[in-house]
């Protein structure tokens, strides 16, 4: 997955040739899509309540996990239900702390 990825992936620098498969960068509308299901999705006691999702960078073709950045620059892998306010800890996700820990993730992601 090593490739020409900047900090602020989901404005510059990431398209679908820099991902390795299963991933792959979503298009504008699945992008909102995915995010507004989301956001949609976390209920209260999620440990994502609170936390503001700014973008979909990515998304398994496998098993449908999303990347998503938060607005402190760190990521989330989750796995939506397209089932609203769910109860933790659905939506399953990992919080990723840094942009070379999603790299490591995504890189040793399995299903």
């Amino acid at each position: 997955m090593r490739g020409p990825w900047t900090h602020r992936d989901h404005d510059v620098g990431m398209s679908e040739s820099t991902l390795r498969e299963p991933w792959f960068r979503p298009d504008a509308a699945l992008s909102d899509r995915l995010l507004a299901e989301a956001r949609r999705e976390i209920g209260p006691g999620h440990e994502l309540e609170g936390v503001e999702l700014v973008a979909c960078v990515a998304r398994c073709s496998g098993c449908d996990d999303t990347v998503i950045r938060c607005a402190d620059d760190s990521y989330t892998v989750i796995h939506l239900t397209w089932q609203a306010n769910e109860l933790p800890p659905w939506p399953t996700c990992t919080r990723i702390g840094s942009f070379i820990g999603l790299e490591l993730v995504m890189d040793q992601h399995e299903h």
